[in-house]
């Protein structure tokens, strides 16, 4: 139900060069994110993982919508 969304999310991380956010989302049942998610490259999940919970996410900006939706017209 949120593929798309954590997608945009995933590519906004990757476009600057952050540890993928939508990495953290997981399925309560599996445990695993979606296929969606991108990974650095050289990264397996759990070190993206890692990351993503040492990153300081409050040193960054706020994406706008106006990102996000440029983001998604790119992936189109």
């Amino acid at each position: 139900m949120l593929g798309r969304q954590l997608g945009i999310i995933g590519e906004v991380c990757r476009l600057n060069d952050l540890p993928a956010l939508n990495s953290i989302v997981v399925n309560q049942a599996t445990g695993v994110p979606g296929e969606e998610v991108l990974l650095r490259d050289g990264r397996t999940l759990k070190q993206e993982q890692r990351d993503v919970m040492r990153q300081d996410w409050f040193q960054l900006g706020i994406p706008t919508t106006g990102t996000f939706r440029t983001v998604w017209e790119s992936m189109g």
